[in-house]
């Protein structure tokens, strides 16, 4: 089988979203030829906060051999930036934190000694020389991360390979913000960084059209477009009994770009129209500011309708979605090319997926193609969308035909379907 490393800061146990697309590549490269050695940070498995990923944890070098690919956890330490968001990243000292982020960044362009990866270059060094890998694919964010493939590639010659699941100097949020002189000085040199770093990369990869188009044209390089995708496992869960309630439950951390306000303004008119639901940020509370700005939108009125609650794990948290009626999804203001990677999962679990307001983008278009989606432009929509599917769930056999329509069309954006396309990439 041919070798091939893949260096990724998040990976199983880590139980947050970027872990899952990297640890399902590792676990399944074998059935296309590819035996994967992950290099990747130790993880404590039982996160609550953004906080808890900037802990200390592990001692030593852990490698652990399984059938079809192996792991290297690397002990983690926190760099001078994360060991400075701990203390004063959300408090009254944040000056301080982003003091230390213009010297980290200034720092990115001569070593990455001082960062929470530091241990990753050497170890390669080693791993590169015994394994002498076919291939080296470096997944982001950190974006930082690239630059190990740009050193290796000088000293080495590996082939290596950029996945971006979010762009970086092209990035559409980073584009629209005027910000100061001194962050557009920071974005002008991380631009310059991605331009040296990965014009040493052999092609990239990223998670949508957009973002592969936006990368390509910017780098001047091939690339390929892998979307995240989900288990196919999903398709088989068993059927779990809904809420007593009506609820539409959106999954994950919401980010500033994302708008609530319309979603709030259909529940207060369903409300006075006596046909209220509950609405549930499931894990939204992982991110403090973002659950203390969905607590601010909601009036008090309408509070015992919402609940933002803290993570759960995985598994409960799909049962948890199971029980939902309705599936949330948001856009991303402005933004294009943004596949939320939550939406694979509901494309699995094949409820309805009520997005408000919608993206007229690549989620529509996903929605619309595996008939899940219902959208909303503004209030009159969206409460039209909640009652015609409250009346759909007083048919039950109209909900098992509205899920069954959908299997076929949603299998092409299954994990292993994804991989597959990646590995045919990778052979050619």
């Amino acid at each position: 089988m041919k070798k091939i490393i893949l260096v990724s800061f998040y990976f199983s146990p880590c139980t947050l979203t970027p872990a899952q697309r990297i640890t399902y590549w590792a676990q399944n490269f074998h059935r296309f030829g590819f035996y994967p050695i992950v290099v990747t940070r130790a993880w404590n498995k039982d996160l609550k906060t953004h906080l808890d990923t900037k802990v200390p944890f592990g001692k030593e070098i852990e490698v652990q051999k399984f059938p079809n690919f192996e792991v290297h956890y690397l002990p983690f330490q926190p760099g001078i930036l994360d060991w400075t968001y701990r203390r004063f990243g959300e408090g009254k000292l944040r000056p301080i934190f982003l003091l230390t982020k213009l010297l980290d960044v200034l720092m990115a362009q001569f070593t990455l000694a001082f960062t929470s990866y530091s241990n990753f270059l050497p170890h390669l060094h080693k791993l590169t020389q015994e394994e002498n890998p076919e291939k080296m694919l470096i997944s982001g964010e950190p974006f930082y991360l690239f630059r190990l493939g740009y050193k290796l590639r000088r000293k080495f010659g590996i082939s290596w390979i950029a996945d971006y699941r979010d762009d970086w100097s092209t990035n559409e949020l980073q584009m629209e913000k005027g910000g100061s002189r001194i962050r557009k000085w920071v974005a002008k040199l991380e631009s310059n960084y991605e331009k040296k770093w990965v014009g040493t990369a052999d092609s990239v990869i990223s998670v949508s059209q957009a973002y592969t188009r936006r990368i390509c044209d910017f780098l001047k390089k091939p690339g390929i477009t892998i979307q995240n995708g989900f288990e196919e496992s999903l398709l088989d869960l068993p059927e779990v009994g809904l809420y007593d309630q009506f609820t539409v439950m959106y999954s994950g951390v919401l980010y500033p770009s994302q708008e609530i306000r319309l979603i709030l303004e259909i529940l207060e008119i369903c409300t006075k129209q006596n046909r209220p639901f509950n609405l549930i940020f499931l894990g939204a509370g992982f991110d403090f500011k973002e659950k203390k700005r969905i607590e601010a939108l909601v009036p008090k009125h309408l509070r015992s309708f919402v609940e933002v609650t803290d993570r759960f794990p995985r598994q409960d948290a799909i049962q948890l979605l199971q029980k939902a009626h309705v599936l949330l999804g948001i856009a991303y203001g402005n933004m294009k090319g943004i596949p939320s990677s939550k939406l694979y999962e509901y494309l699995a679990i094949g409820k309805p997926v009520f997005l408000c307001p919608t993206d007229n983008d690549v989620m529509e278009g996903i929605l619309k193609e595996t008939e899940l989606g219902f959208f909303a432009r503004n209030a009159e929509e969206g409460v039209e969308v909640i009652l015609a599917l409250q009346e759909l769930y007083t048919k039950n056999e109209k909900v098992l035909q509205f899920k069954e329509s959908s299997r076929g069309k949603v299998r092409k954006y299954s994990r292993i379907h994804q991989l597959e396309k990646l590995a045919d990439y990778l052979g050619k």
